[in-house]
């Protein structure tokens, strides 16, 4: 891999350089995700696998532990609350438009990625700090490299031109859909409820030892006193090395005559766009451009959004669309070119400003040379050390002697579980969000006395882990548990029972030869009926109702019965009345805010199917097995 950058530097230093300066954490590039769109079952170890989309067990990993981090929240909640599905549906939404857009050529050029990083750093520099130190910062305690941060902000700069071009669309509603939409909203419904509280069924018998020691077998994971283990990590860092390295002005000046064509700028063209979605649209904006209005006002005025005026950048040819391209480069400063077609709509631009090629002079250079040498054989150096760290691990040799012989600092860590946790459910591994996945699959690979291969973190330290104690798993003991246990089958036993008598009700309910009366039945179980006016479809006013509840009395008839399970209770309710308002007598400001809220709500339905078209377009399918596999076991 080090090599490799050596290498990269005779295809540019520049491209290095740039490397450097775009750097910031993706905490703001997150990604919403627009229904469950993604379903069905692969066998492989990739979590998610379509047509120019896989996305493997280690990818996936990294990249919700590093989200978690920022919650707080251990992997299995995540998983228990749906937040892991929602991660992955997030990244596979990404992944499919990152692939679509570059199947439509759109590519965005280096110096409009960097332009965006810049914009997007400015609030990050403090005093005393610059923008790419804090820019680093960050993105190391994020856990990414700066490829992948890289590679992430070209990916959705593309996939912002994309959804601009598949919302440019959109259109407003009708008055008669916005009354439909009127009722449907202001829709209320009257309730006859019955609850039947668990706690309220009697008569449960005491279990006997072996139906509780039958109990504890079937639910022993429940009380698993999960393995932990002590490691003591060593680090070597750059610092131990950078200051033994020298570079001379003679050698940057021979890298830089030999690499004197990658400091040739090609030519480019500042290019200021709209796309419309036809070409009657397409036409209007010329026009009103060619009598002297901004594109961006002319846009506008046509469709009465901004959102397809895509503003100014800088392109090289090879940057444009096939179709644009010539034209482009065969025009003037000043032209209005267009209306031209392609995937995304119908294009009109003006031609701002020419860039001749150009090639940039040592002195301009020389530091980011410098810089980018420096960084190369700091990280060869760092490299070969630890290469000999690893042999001399792998001949027996002591961690203490390797740590006298390199300076290495060292730092112990003990008692922690599979997730980084010491008995205080204090995390040991804040400090290592980036890497803690893989530092501690090596600590628990690993048996006591050993050490794990040297392995290089993403801020460039290298590390050895080795293990010093293991502390084996165990179970809580019957005994210890068995008034707990006790409890609990009670409990489990009049939930049973409950639920059993409410069916039991809704079979009488619902008889078609001789159905009960509501009030029948709750005077069986003595209990009331509580009646429930205009309840709302939003909950608002739904008192100490839950909202499946109200979710299930909206989906149902009227005269129906509903039954299900809210927290401690059994619930029956009876659909009483529908009540619907007057569509006749909606005010216009009422239909007007609905149109409104309808023209901000279309854009993202669209943009949901078109995401929908594209996941069966590539067939994506999630691999449900792996992910019940990895989270579904119950955090400690």
């Amino acid at each position: 891999m080090l090599r490799s950058l050596r290498d990269g530097a005779k295809s540019g230093f520049l491209k290095y350089i740039l490397l450097g300066l775009l750097v910031l954490a993706v905490g703001g590039l997150v990604l919403t995700d627009i229904g469950g769109f993604f379903r069905g079952g692969i066998s492989s170890n990739l979590v998610a696998k379509g047509s120019g989309v896989e996305i493997s067990v280690v990818e996936f990993d990294r990249t919700a532990r590093r989200v978690l981090s920022r919650q707080g929240m251990s992997p299995q909640d995540a998983y228990k609350f749906g937040m892991m599905s929602q991660i992955l549906n997030n990244e596979i939404q990404t992944r499919i438009m990152t692939y679509e857009a570059q199947k439509l050529g759109l590519i965005i050029d280096d110096e409009t990625v960097t332009k965006q990083i810049a914009k997007l750093a400015e609030p990050l520099a403090a005093e005393g700090v610059s923008k790419k130190q804090a820019l680093q910062q960050i993105l190391r305690s994020q856990g990414i490299s700066e490829g992948e941060f890289i590679n992430a902000i070209r990916a959705e700069m593309g996939n912002t031109l994309l959804r601009n071009a598949v919302i440019g669309g959109s259109t407003k509603i009708s008055d008669t859909e916005a009354r439909d939409l009127y009722q449907y909203q202001n829709e209320t419904r009257d309730l006859e409820v019955l609850t039947l509280p668990h706690e309220s069924v009697k008569d449960i018998q005491p279990p006997t030892d072996m139906q509780l020691k039958t109990f504890y077998d079937s639910n022993k994971i429940d009380f698993l006193i999960p393995e932990r283990r002590s490691v003591t990590i060593a680090t070597l860092k750059k610092e131990m090395i950078e200051k033994d390295i020298q570079i001379t002005d003679e050698e940057l000046r021979e890298i830089y005559d030999e690499n004197i064509e990658a400091y040739k700028v090609d030519e480019k063209r500042t290019l200021e766009q709209a796309v419309l979605s036809t070409i009657d649209d397409a036409q209007a904006v010329l026009e009103k451009v060619k009598k002297g209005k901004s594109l961006e006002a002319a846009a506008k005025d046509v469709t009465g959004k901004t959102s397809t005026y895509l503003g100014e950048n800088n392109f090289e040819k090879r940057g444009l669309l096939e179709e644009i391209a010539e034209p482009v480069f065969n025009a003037a400063k000043g032209d209005k070119i267009g209306p031209i077609q392609t995937a995304l709509g119908w294009h009109v631009m003006i031609l701002n400003e020419i860039t001749p090629p150009q090639t940039e002079s040592f002195e301009s250079v020389k530091k980011d040379i410098k810089d980018e040498l420096l960084q190369t054989r700091l990280m060869d150096d760092l490299v070969n050390a630890a290469n000999t760290l690893d042999d001399q691990l792998a001949s027996g040799e002591e961690l203490e002697m390797l740590v006298k012989e390199f300076n290495l600092t060292t730092q112990k860590f003990e008692n922690f579980n599979q997730g980084g946790l010491n008995k205080k459910n204090k995390d040991l591994f804040k400090d290592y969000q980036g890497d803690k996945a893989q530092i501690l699959e090596a600590a628990f690979d690993f048996g006591t006395g050993e050490s794990a291969p040297v392995m290089e973190l993403a801020d460039g330290r290298f590390i050895i882990v080795r293990i010093d104690n293991i502390e084996e798993a165990s179970h809580t003991p019957f005994e210890n548990v068995k008034n707990e246990l006790k409890k609990r089958w009670i409990n489990d036993q009049k939930r049973l029972a409950n639920l059993g008598r409410a069916s039991d009700a809704m079979k009488s309910l619902k008889s078609t030869e001789n159905p009960a009366p509501f009030k029948s039945i709750a005077s069986k179980y003595g209990r009331g009926i509580k009646t429930h006016k205009s309840l709302k479809r939003d909950g608002s006013n739904k008192g100490d109702l839950s909202d499946l509840t109200i979710q299930n009395a909206f989906d149902t008839a009227t005269g129906d019965y509903i039954m299900h399970e809210a927290g401690e209770n059994v619930v029956i309710a009876k659909i009483k009345s529908v009540n619907l308002p007057d569509p006749d007598k909606v005010k216009k400001a009422d239909i007007e805010k609905i149109q409104e809220l309808a023209a901000e709500s279309i854009p993202q339905e669209m943009l949901a199917q078109y995401i929908s078209s594209l996941s069966q377009k590539y067939k994506v399918r999630i691999n449900e097995r792996i992910l019940n596999q990895l989270y579904g076991a119950p955090a400690e």
